[in-house]
């Protein structure tokens, strides 16, 4: 068996970009399949494809949860002639076609042949019906119950009825690094996975903020991370925590609580500058989505970003909640950070919706908060490994 995987957006770029990002991309095909445990995979490059073989059937579903991975198609490759792609074809169809079914012949034939799509198409739609005349099959052009393709190269030819569709973007760590204040509720991982998909190297960096909330809210985290950690093609990803208890015991002291929320946040921000600074990181990644709670408003969000000069990045802003979840179902991490856990007790009774970047700033330094902060990101440490 063959998985033949094909890329989208990488095919738009220069020859020489092109060249670097299909380079990545069998690189994490090798490491996510010895990741898995399979260890002797074999990825080779040829015709705008990447080639998969010395890996089992149930490798496909792994190989389509590769970054840059547009669809994944388990075939059989079967010899550059005429009656053998046919043969081939009519194969495939006794493996797939059951009693009653329709189908279709796709061909695509690449390169100088003694024949063409049409031919193969012609030829191999009348020996399949041959073939399975016992089960009443029949030729359905628009929608076929199943699909027969064949690729046909230069040097080679496969055969196969399957493709699996894969979760696109561009291979992992291309396009820099970039910390996610990863809380492990619904919103941090989806915003993570998001620049994953873009190809950002995604350190997740968890904020302790017990004793203001409970275990169960630091487990949950632990539990979102190995899942999302399944998609990165590398032998060791890590979960950092900063410890925030003596953070958020000094924002507690405010004499105006309204404003607790925002200058956690901002707080966070400062923790994960200084995170990123330590690992050559470019850029913040967070789950706020706009308006979608009292610290996301619009001007909140200015506040937010006035704490730091690194680059914020919101994949989330313009989701609606439902989109957001949506997208956590996608990779399999909604039925973990839809979990209730215990909540942050610090949260004021009514947040500030509204809020001045001078007022803050004066709150903060009389609350020491920058050095308390300074404290934190020196004391980060990993919490877990996936």
């Amino acid at each position: 068996m063959t998985i033949i995987v094909s890329y989208s957006e990488i095919a738009l770029k220069s020859r020489y970009v092109r060249n670097q990002l299909e380079k990545s991309l069998s690189q994490d095909l090798v490491n996510i399949l010895r990741k898995h445990g399979y260890e002797n995979p074999e990825v080779s490059r040829r015709f705008g494809r990447i080639y998969v073989e010395g890996v089992p059937d149930d490798a496909v579903e792994i190989v389509s949860k590769v970054f840059g991975v547009a669809n994944t198609m388990p075939s059989t490759e079967v010899e550059l002639d005429f009656d053998s792609i046919i043969n081939g074809i009519v194969e495939e169809a006794k493996l797939g076609l059951k009693q009653g079914n329709s189908f279709a012949v796709r061909p695509r034939v690449v390169g100088e042949h003694p024949f063409g799509s049409r031919d193969i198409a012609y030829k191999a739609g009348s020996k399949v019906l041959e073939a399975l005349a016992d089960r009443d099959i029949h030729v359905n052009l628009d929608e076929p119950d199943v699909t027969l393709y064949t690729e046909v190269r230069d040097t080679s030819a496969y055969v196969y009825s399957r493709i699996i569709r894969g979760v696109l973007g561009l291979p992992y760590g291309t396009q820099g690094k970039a910390i996610s204040l990863y809380s492990g509720g619904i919103d941090s991982p989806v915003s993570a996975w998001l620049m994953m998909k873009r190809g950002v190297n995604v350190l997740p960096l968890f904020m302790d903020q017990r004793p203001f909330v409970g275990d169960s809210y630091v487990t949950r985290a632990i539990e979102s991370f190995k899942n999302i950690s399944q998609f990165v093609p590398r032998n060791s990803y890590k979960l950092y925590s900063a410890p925030m208890g003596d953070v958020m015991q000094g924002i507690t002291e405010t004499r105006e609580p309204r404003f607790i929320c925002i200058m956690c946040k901002r707080s966070m921000y400062r923790i994960a500058a200084r995170f990123a600074e330590k690992h050559h990181a470019q850029a913040i990644i967070t789950g706020e989505s706009l308006g979608q709670v009292a610290s996301q408003t619009l001007k909140n969000l200015f506040v937010l970003s006035s704490s730091t000069d690194m680059p914020v990045l919101r994949p989330l802003i313009g989701l609606d909640k439902v989109e957001i979840e949506d997208i956590a179902r996608v990779f399999g991490s909604y039925e973990i950070t839809a979990k209730s856990t215990d909540g942050c007790t610090a949260v004021p009774k009514g947040p500030a919706t509204r809020s001045k970047v001078d007022v803050i700033e004066e709150l903060e330094s009389e609350l020491g908060l920058a050095e308390l902060c300074d404290e934190a990101a020196d004391n980060i440490s990993v919490i877990a490994e996936g």
